[in-house]
């Protein structure tokens, strides 16, 4: 009995230590938050990241962060190549949700330049920053 102790307390130590690797890896595969003024504030600056709302066409079309591209979470992933993004790309949906599906997408293709706006839509429009109205310049798939 004593000479299956060893090797099971190794085995189940490395399992924990497999456990704590993966939980500490996981808390990466998020998107780091930003709040809409640290957006504001970025977008000024040379290192500007694209925004791209990631909502319904109708939604965006109601109101979005102005310069904001339209692209929904749906297809983000397998439409980022369409994006010139030198210095990343900011998600975000109404309030969240959304946005942190498409960031995954995007992380889990490998695409590691990506950041959430904390709030979402709602968040910018009450920091009371401005909005602009109009449909997307970007085709939606299955529209022409």
């Amino acid at each position: 009995m004593k000479r299956f102790a060893i090797p099971l307390v190794l085995a189940a130590g490395a399992a924990l230590s497999l456990i704590a690797v993966l939980a500490f890896a996981g808390a990466f595969d998020r998107a780091p938050s930003v709040s809409p003024e640290e957006l504001r504030v970025l977008r000024e600056s040379a290192e500007a990241p694209v925004v791209i709302d990631v909502r319904s066409a109708e939604e965006y079309a109601a109101g979005h962060i102005p310069g904001a591209l339209h692209i929904p979470y749906t297809e983000v992933a397998a439409r980022i190549s369409e994006v010139d993004a030198p210095h990343g790309v900011a998600l975000y949906c109404m309030v969240g949700p959304r946005a942190r599906k498409g960031e995954a997408a995007l992380l889990a293709a490998g695409y590691r330049a990506v950041l959430h706006v904390e709030g979402g839509y709602s968040a910018w429009r009450e920091a009371g920053l401005p909005v602009e109205r109009g449909e997307s310049d970007l085709p939606v798939e299955g529209e022409e």
